[in-house]
């Protein structure tokens, strides 16, 4: 058989070679993996209210105040290092808006703080804690006295300063920064309003997954979990699209462009109508209808083939991430592994050609031949040979 070998007719042994070659790598990665992280830890931290209200099981958690504009407000946070190497804690307020998909998302701390972000006061800014140590710090909540009611979000953010550098091989830099975020809820009294509402639905997507765009907004003062459904008929009636909607929490004074994956058959050029229903809070409904058009160009945009990508320049394979040795002790892992399968295809080879030979039959001696005439045709014999001196054979007994 082509590209086997002559004692693995079934061809099992290659496959296992290359098996073999494949599980000596991982190895090797992961104790190459093992070693790095043994070579030093990382400092985690966490953070957890200090004072909380037992009949709000939540604010062990994270901050609930319900309070009034103007006030003033004290708590402690305490800081926790849960990682296996001491480090350093930066501490800072933040606000808070809707993410893209709904739930909960945290501005960074570079951006221009307007809401709760800027009314909160930390005791500290920096905090040092070795592996299992904790501190106390204290923190101000200062609510304006013009504030608008209803339900503020921000929060607390805990960025270990020992944030992991970038890789000085390849041309690829990630920056990864470790962040502990505590929410801040802040309930302010007034008039408690639920509003959704839509903005308008357009066609989206990319990289062959066409989506459908559904502008919404919190116009009122609370937070909401709508969820209902969207359908798309065609100029002729034709339910073509029927997708459930199901959001998480949506902050009060905020819009997002909620994305709707087209699902079963694409949505071609043409003209459409969508037809949005949504519950949320108290029982309220949104019913929202509008019509919208699909491009030849925009079905390109999204369906068109990604050009082919070519390795970065200085770009490194694998192998050049091993160190040296642990390359070493791979190889030597490898001849060891190929070695054995070598040795034990051989040997059961010459076991099974034995068993082969064991069941082969031996013949010994000769076959002779023994032919029985009639008495007729030994007399036809006799006369033929009657001129030859051919002694006659007496016919033999049971054949008269």
């Amino acid at each position: 058989m082509p590209n086997s070998w002559s004692f693995s007719r079934s061809g099992l042994f290659p496959r296992a070679v290359v098996g073999m070659l494949i599980i000596a790598v991982l190895l090797v990665g992961a104790f190459s993996a093992s070693v790095a992280r043994a070579d030093g830890g990382q400092p985690t931290f966490g953070l957890q209210p200090v004072l909380y209200e037992p009949s709000k099981p939540a604010t062990k958690s994270y901050f609930i105040f319900d309070t009034h504009p103007g006030t003033i407000l004290h708590n402690s946070i305490r800081v926790t290092n849960r990682g296996t190497a001491a480090g350093t804690v930066s501490l800072y307020g933040v606000d808070s808006a809707t993410g893209q998909t709904s739930g909960t998302v945290y501005l960074s701390h570079d951006v221009v703080q307007h809401d709760v972000g800027t009314w909160i006061t930390l005791g500290m800014q920096h905090v040092t804690l070795a592996p299992g140590q904790s501190q106390v710090v204290p923190i101000q909540v200062t609510v304006p006295a013009t504030m608008w009611p209803g339900q503020h979000v921000g929060g607390i953010v805990a960025e270990s300063m020992a944030s992991e550098k970038p890789s000085n091989k390849g041309t690829l830099h990630i920056h990864i920064r470790n962040l502990t975020i505590l929410a801040v809820q802040v309930n302010l009294p007034g008039p408690q309003v639920e509003e959704l509402t839509a903005t308008g639905i357009q066609a989206g997507g990319a990289n062959n997954y066409q989506t459908l765009v559904v502008g919404l907004r919190n116009s009122g003062t609370t937070m909401l979990k709508p969820s209902g459904s969207l359908q798309i008929t065609d100029s002729h009636q034709h339910l073509l699209q029927n997708q459930a909607i199901k959001l998480d929490t949506f902050l009060p004074h905020t819009e997002i462009s909620y994305p709707v994956a087209v699902k079963d058959h694409a949505l071609g050029a043409g003209n459409y109508r969508a037809t949005l229903s949504m519950t949320y809070g108290q029982g309220h409904v949104l019913n929202y209808a509008t019509t919208f058009t699909i491009t030849e160009q925009q079905v390109a945009q999204v369906f068109k083939a990604p050009p082919p990508l070519q390795a970065p320049a200085g770009m490194q394979n694998f192998f050049d991430t091993l160190p040296l040795w642990s390359i070493f002790a791979g190889g030597g892992l490898l001849l060891l592994m190929v070695g054995g399968m070598i040795f034990w295809g051989r040997k059961r080879y010459a076991l099974a050609r034995t068993a082969q030979e064991d069941k082969t039959p031996v013949l010994t001696g000769h076959y002779t031949s023994v032919r029985r005439y009639t008495p007729s045709r030994l007399e036809t014999i006799h006369k033929a040979h009657a001129n030859a001196s051919i002694p006659k054979y007496p016919p033999k007994k049971g054949y008269h």
